[in-house]
């Protein structure tokens, strides 16, 4: 059994970028057409598709004109011309949404390991029965990039809600989550994400690979970004390190300067007093004797254990 990490996040979403219309520096020309392409449709032509009917019927009930939909009804929600960058309404509804899904890193799956094509096979299964799984995720563009360091999937797909009020049929996130039964509020997305997961786990089970833990998704970070900030959180791990080192090194040394202090202060509670014979020497008790005695071998035990660390 094969053990790689699995990556589902959520995609910045720029279909230019995900059909090659522009081509980034991370990209290897030679092998774009290595790239598989499921479906790609123009978003416009998709929209009309799906909420066409909707405007017009909706437009049938209207009595007053100043309430219909005179535009297109992605030009009604977002303001603007089809776009194929993401386009976020004033109500937080995006144009369309997009996850991207990798298997492994570059180091075990990368372009020229023996696990790359391994992986694209992955991925190609999980993509093809997308959409039968989520009926209200409509997919209008999806490709398995080939052509950079690790296979990936880019999905980007439009959400279909069903409404009794308004039109009966809207782009609506949150709708579309609940029709799929994975319930309302903030952790719908959640638990729609780990369900996929799980479909994808089942599939790289099935050709001889098994999850590690998760790491965290990057979100919407370009790949360059992304480096680096991981390349700062290993150089602070590694600082943090060091700082710990340093910071066990003193608290030995204190701890070493505490045994000293209370060392000399035993030595200091020892009681004294003058010789009957000669005013400039004292005499202390036999017990006194015997515990500084003892005091002493410890401290010479001590000495040459030290030398013998550093011998």
């Amino acid at each position: 059994m094969k053990y790689k990490r699995i990556s589902f996040g959520q995609g910045k979403g720029s279909i230019t970028h995900n059909n090659r219309t522009f081509i980034a520096n991370n990209v290897d020309k030679n092998r774009i057409t290595d790239n598989i392409t499921f479906i790609s449709r123009p978003i416009n032509e998709v929209y009309d598709e799906l909420f066409g009917d909707a405007v017009e019927c909706y437009n049938a009930r209207q009595k007053r004109n100043d309430r219909k939909i005179h535009d297109t009804y992605y030009e009604h929600l977002f303001h603007c011309k089809p776009s194929n960058s993401v386009i976020t309404a004033s109500d937080k509804r995006k144009s369309f949404y997009e996850d991207v899904v990798q298997i492994g890193k570059m180091e075990d799956s990368g372009y020229g390991t023996e696990d790359f094509q391994l992986v694209a096979d992955c991925l190609t299964e999980y993509m093809n029965g997308f959409q039968a799984r989520n009926p209200n995720f409509h997919v209008f563009n999806a490709v398995l990039h080939m052509d950079e360091a690790t296979p990936h999937l880019h999905i980007d797909y439009i959400p279909i809600g069903h409404y009794k009020r308004g039109m009966d049929t809207q782009n609506g996130i949150a709708q579309a989550l609940k029709e799929m039964c994975y319930g309302e509020g903030k952790q719908a997305i959640a638990r729609w994400r780990e369900k996929e997961v799980d479909v994808l786990n089942e599939i790289c089970r099935s050709h001889g690979i098994e999850q590690l833990p998760p790491e965290k998704a990057r979100g919407t970070l370009e790949v360059s970004e992304y480096k680096e900030q991981r390349r700062k959180a290993e150089q602070l791990a590694v600082e943090n390190e060091k700082s710990q080192s340093e910071l066990d090194a003193l608290n030995d040394e204190l701890k070493s300067a505490t045994e000293k202090k209370v060392k000399i202060v035993e030595i200091d509670s020892i009681e004294t007093k003058k010789s009957r014979f000669s005013k400039n020497k004292i005499s202390i008790s036999e017990e006194d004797f015997q515990n500084l005695s003892n005091l002493a071998k410890k401290q010479v035990a001590g000495v040459k254990q030290n030398k013998n660390l550093f011998s």
